[in-house]
C-alpha cells in the first residue's frame, strides 16, 4: 500500500507540473489586459499616463517581457513561488491570492457540502428504487426527475425558483447572503444565512440529483442481473437483504469513481448559481477575476483546484479497497 501511494504521489507531482505549465501559458495569452484596463480608467478620469509609467506598471506586475524566453522565465519564477505556497498577489484585490480564496471559499464550501449531502441522500435511494421497480411507476417518476435535472440550465431554473419562492410568495430573500438592513447576531444571524441560502442550495440539489440517480439506477440494474444475485435469491434470502447487502455494495464501486470530482467541486463554487443569487462565493469571485484579467488569481485558483482534483482521484483509488475486498493495491 505504501509503495502504491508513493508511486501515485510521484505521478501526481508530474501531472501538476504539466497542469501548471498549461495554466501559465494559457493565462498569459489571455486577450484581457489588466494593466491596459487600469490605464484606460486613468485616462477616462482626465489624467494622462506616460509611456515610462506604463512600462513600469508592466514590469511591476511581471508582465513586461512577452517574448517566449520572458514568459518561460516568468513561469519558473511563478513555479518557484508555488513551492513556498505563495500564489501571488491579486491585481484586483491587492492582497495575497491565498487570502482571497480563503475568505470566499467558506460560503461556496458550505453551500456545496449541504447540497452534496442531500444529493446523495435523495439520489441513491431513488436510483435503487427505480432499479428494483424497473418500468414501474417509480421508475418513470425517477426518469422524469433525471430528465429535468440534466436538461434545465442552472441560470434558468434558479431564476424560476427565485421568481416563485422569493418574488411571488415572498418566503425567502431573492439574493445576497445576509439582510443588510438588519443587524443580526447569534441564532438570528444563522437563520438569516439559512433563508438566503435555501433557494441556491435547492437549485443545486434538484439539478444535480438527476445524474446521480441515473448512475445509481444503471449500476444497480447491471448488478441485479448478475449470477450471484440469482444465487442469493435461490438460497431464500429476503429481497431486502439481497438488495442492501449484496447488490448495493457492488453498486458503490462506480459511485466511488464519481467521488474523485467531489473534492474540487466542494471548493470550486457554483459560478452560475452564485451569479444568479448574487452570492459572494469563490465561484463568483473567480468569474469576476477572469473578466478583469486578474492573472495571479486565475493561475493560483486553478492550481488550487488542480491539486484538489489530483487528491480526489488518489482518494477514490484508495477507496476501491474499502468497498471491494477483491481489489488489492500493491
Amino acid at each position: 500500500m505504501l509503495k502504491y501511494i508513493i508511486k501515485r504521489l510521484v505521478f501526481a507531482v508530474l501531472i501538476l507540473l504539466g497542469v501548471s505549465m498549461i495554466i501559465y501559458f494559457l493565462v498569459r495569452l489571455m486577450p484581457v489586459d489588466f494593466i491596459q484596463d487600469k490605464i484606460n480608467a486613468i485616462n477616462q478620469g482626465g489624467a494622462t499616463v506616460s509611456e515610462e509609467t506604463v512600462n513600469a506598471m508592466y514590469e511591476m506586475y511581471g508582465l513586461g517581457d512577452n517574448s517566449f524566453m520572458g514568459i518561460l522565465g516568468g513561469y519558473f519564477k511563478w513555479l518557484g513561488a508555488l513551492f513556498t505556497f505563495d500564489l501571488g498577489t491579486s491585481f484586483v484585490y491587492g492582497i495575497p491570492v491565498a487570502q482571497v480564496i480563503f475568505e470566499h471559499m467558506g460560503i461556496s464550501f458550505a453551500i456545496a457540502l449541504i447540497a452534496t449531502v442531500f444529493e446523495f441522500m435523495i439520489a441513491i435511494p431513488l436510483g435503487i428504487t427505480a432499479a428494483t421497480h424497473q418500468y414501474g411507476f417509480r421508475d418513470y417518476v425517477v426518469t422524469i426527475l433525471v430528465m429535468i435535472g440534466i436538461s434545465l440550465p442552472s441560470f434558468f431554473f434558479g431564476n424560476m425558483l427565485k421568481d416563485f419562492f422569493a418574488l411571488k410568495l415572498g418566503w425567502f430573500p431573492p439574493s445576497g447572503l445576509v439582510d443588510a438592513t438588519v443587524t443580526n447576531t447569534g441564532l438570528s444571524l444563522l437563520w438569516d444565512y439559512v433563508k438566503h441560502m435555501f433557494i441556491p442550495i435547492l437549485t443545486i440539489i434538484i439539478l444535480s440529483i438527476g445524474a446521480r440517480m441515473r448512475m445509481t439506477r444503471t449500476n444497480m440494474l447491471e448488478v441485479m442481473n448478475s449470477d450471484y444475485i440469482r444465487t442469493a435469491r435461490a438460497k431464500g434470502l429476503r429481497e431486502r437483504a439481497v438488495i442492501n447487502k449484496h447488490a448495493f455494495r457492488n453498486t458503490l464501486i462506480p459511485l466511488v469513481t464519481s467521488l474523485a470530482g467531489l473534492l474540487p467541486s466542494l471548493f470550486s463554487g457554483a459560478i452560475i448559481t452564485e451569479q444568479v443569487f448574487d452570492l459572494p462565493g469563490i465561484g463568483n469571485i473567480a468569474l469576476d477575476a477572469m473578466n478583469r484579467g486578474d492573472i495571479p488569481f486565475i493561475m493560483g485558483y486553478n492550481m488550487f483546484l488542480a491539486v484538489l482534483s489530483v487528491l480526489g482521484i488518489l482518494l477514490a483509488d484508495l477507496m476501491y479497497a474499502v468497498v471491494d475486498p477483491r481489489v488489492k493495491i500493491e
